[in-house]
């Protein structure tokens, strides 16, 4: 099947991983989950994913330290960050982390698919033919 890409999504809350996964899979991309950041970096290390959609606040390894390895050892990987704490970071903290967009909990299915479309039309260019 051909796909537009791979979206790793983190979060420690299974109900958020499924109902990003069900947006995310209708949008056209296979989608792989991890529960934390330690677990997204593990999956990192053995597969490519085009993008990662995560938490900020999760337990071991928190999204905001994720988001700096990703930068680190996957550049070319496009990070959505999404929280429920908006207070512990702004958006500006988040964006000049290095994430390549920002969204606050509860979000609207809409918006985590049009900034999907927004990001894959921004790296399009980028992506190996066929990826």
């Amino acid at each position: 099947m051909d796909t537009k890409g791979t979206v790793l999504i983190v979060d420690d809350e299974q109900f958020i991983r499924q109902i990003l996964g069900r947006i995310v899979k209708r949008e056209g991309y296979t989608v792989s989950e991890a529960r934390d950041g330690i677990e997204a970096l593990e999956m990192l290390e053995t597969e490519t994913f085009h993008f990662v959609i995560s938490d900020i606040k999760m337990p071991r390894m928190d999204g905001m330290e994720l988001l700096n390895a990703i930068k680190a050892q996957h550049p070319k990987t496009k990070v959505l960050m999404v929280t429920g704490y908006a207070g512990d970071y702004t958006a500006w903290d988040v964006i000049s982390a290095g994430a390549d967009h920002y969204i606050t909990k509860p979000f609207k299915n809409t918006e985590i698919a049009t900034t999907l479309r927004s990001l894959h039309t921004r790296s399009a260019t980028k992506l190996p033919p066929g990826q």
